[in-house]
């Protein structure tokens, strides 16, 4: 039997010689060739499923892993995760490996975002992509939402920066270190003539060749701070803001916008004409440094501080931004001891992706073990993490757009919740997602009182037939509801629900409810799933007259 390929994938194999190394005396393969190869391998999958020429409009941020070196190969594979109107969202992932050894290691990856082209280079209608795998059915479902955070970031950005500015005074930037490096003493600028070999297969100039320019430049830049062999660490998102031509003269600005002990920011503008030409602003990014010392230990830097206006800007947004990617580190690493995340609104998309995030890849597993089935209704169970995970799916006769529309309605959750006694709106963050205050019937024995839960709850409907309806839960700490004498506090990591339509059948929908109970939380489920009660059959035969009956009105 043929083993099945993603009809997109692409496979791409480099062997680093030393021609493809850095300034570094290890022979370490460059950054820049690398993102080289990672847009080539991106840019031939994205038109493998567009069937036209394809260009890079973005490149989501991406953070390095570990070094590769002279002799060993670097294994790149691509594929498109989701296509929406004339853009798609195309994964690359980056493993290195040792031939000698055998042993492969993740290097990075990233998500490329790629706009088709027709023969008239205008932007062209694209087929939708048929996700089949779990992962391809993962990353599909998460494609939508990472597309609404890269939309959200410069808000954020902006929003966050002109916070900063009002805390610290940006006129006062320049005091903060009297003794520190002026950051735009480390201005540089260098400018490349764009030739046939920069350009790809329709004469505009690569967008990794670019990539690799600003690598070089912002390189060079830090190099003059640190007096040493800087490494590069991480790429923040790049946005390419137009096409650059055969023959166009690309100018490339950099500077350190600011140090953070051990580490800089380095921004890299990169403007573009033809002769006789305006100049364009067609790109910028911000590239992450370190610089180790002899025994591979980074170096403590400089402080820098912002002196003319353009650099006390860049001091105060390289805060910013260093502020947003702890922030997604935070939430990355949420699943563990400390489960809320302290609710902020500018990082409301990053927790929004986590939650859904969360939910669609505990809906995407397989294994699960059936532990109950009766009335129509169908209980799983599936330990993953050390925490247990319970699923129940069943079907209800109305449309799935129906059934989303009275579930997303918190105010109404104790018509078919019997645990629920109280449900409260705290904060309407947008409109799909609130912070909901949740208080329910204990299930622990000789309870005193009953338990409390602070929920983001973030709702999304389908862009088509092949994306659910979601309903995700998680909680966070929310500051104007502390924890109360009154319930006992408890802490949910995951739960929800995803509607879908039954196939050939659009007037019926399946409902299935997942959710990933933390230790605190089992005596809700686990006497259940013991099989001494029926009250998961109970409560969503329950929502199911509550669903038919609201739906008849």
């Amino acid at each position: 039997m043929k083993s099945y390929k993603n009809p997109t994938e692409v496979e791409m194999n480099q062997v680093v010689l030393p021609t493809h190394t850095n300034e570094r005396k290890e022979n370490c393969l460059s950054s820049g060739q690398l993102l080289k190869w990672m847009d080539a391998v991106a840019c031939l999958s994205a038109e493998k499923h567009a069937g036209s020429s394809c260009v890079t409009a973005s490149m989501d941020g991406l953070y390095f892993e570990t070094e590769i070196y002279v002799g060993q190969v670097v294994n790149l594979s691509a594929r498109v995760n989701r296509a929406f109107n004339t853009s798609m969202e195309v994964g690359v992932s980056v493993q290195v490996e040792d031939l000698r050894s055998g042993e492969k290691k993740s290097v990075c990856k990233a998500c490329f975002t790629f706009v088709a082209l027709d023969e008239n280079n205008h932007k062209q209608q694209l087929n939708p992509i048929v996700p089949f795998t779990v992962e391809e059915k993962l990353q599909y479902a998460l494609a939508n939402e990472r597309r609404r955070m890269r939309m959200q970031y410069p808000v954020d950005l902006k929003e966050l920066s002109l916070e900063r500015e009002s805390t610290v005074g940006i006129e006062k930037v320049d005091d903060l270190e009297t003794s520190a490096v002026v950051n735009s003493d480390t201005a540089f600028e260098s400018v490349e003539l764009v030739l046939p070999p920069h350009a790809n297969h329709h004469h505009t100039a690569f967008g990794g060749q670019v990539m690799a320019w600003m690598v070089t430049a912002c390189t060079i830049t830090a190099a003059r701070l640190c007096r040493s062999d800087p490494l590069l660490r991480a790429v923040d998102e790049v946005t390419f803001r137009g096409p650059i031509k055969v023959g166009d003269r690309v100018i490339l600005n950099t500077m350190v916008n600011n140090t953070f002990d051990v580490y800089m920011e380095v921004g890299c503008r990169v403007e573009a004409y033809e002769i006789g030409g305006d100049l364009r602003h067609v790109n910028s990014a911000f590239l992450i440094f370190v610089a180790p010392d002899d025994k591979g230990v980074p170096k403590t830097l400089p402080p820098l501080r912002g002196e003319t206006e353009d650099g006390k800007r860049r001091f105060v947004e390289a805060m910013v931004r260093k502020r947003l990617r702890l922030d997604r580190e935070q939430i990355r690493k949420s699943v563990g001891p400390a489960i809320a995340i302290p609710w902020k609104p500018r990082i409301s998309h990053l927790l929004n992706y986590n939650n859904i995030e969360t939910l669609v890849k505990l809906y995407e597993l397989t294994s699960w073990e059936q532990v109950r089935s009766s009335s129509g209704v169908t209980a799983f169970k599936r330990d993953t993490d050390n925490y247990l995970c319970v699923k129940v799916v069943f079907d209800v006769q109305i449309p799935p757009d129906k059934a989303f529309e009275l579930l997303k309605d918190e105010s109404r959750r104790n018509q078919w919740d019997a645990l629920t006694i109280k449900v409260e709106v705290a904060e309407v963050v947008d409109d799909g997602d609130d912070i909901i205050h949740v208080v329910l019937e204990s299930k622990e024995r000789d309870a005193m009182k009953p338990d409390d839960l602070v929920l983001l709850v973030s709702r999304r409907v389908p862009c088509d037939k092949r994306d659910y309806f979601t309903i995700a839960y998680r909680s966070v700490k929310y500051a104007m509801i502390p924890p109360l004498p009154e319930y006992n506090r408890k802490e949910h990591l995951c739960s929800g629900m995803l509607i879908t339509e039954i196939e050939g059948e659009p007037r019926k929908a399946t409902i299935t409810y997942i959710s990933q109970a933390t230790r605190e939380l089992e005596p809700y489920i686990l006497e259940d799933i013991a099989g001494s009660t029926e009250f998961y059959v109970e409560r969503f035969k329950k929502l199911e007259t509550y669903l038919l009956e609201e739906s008849t009105k």
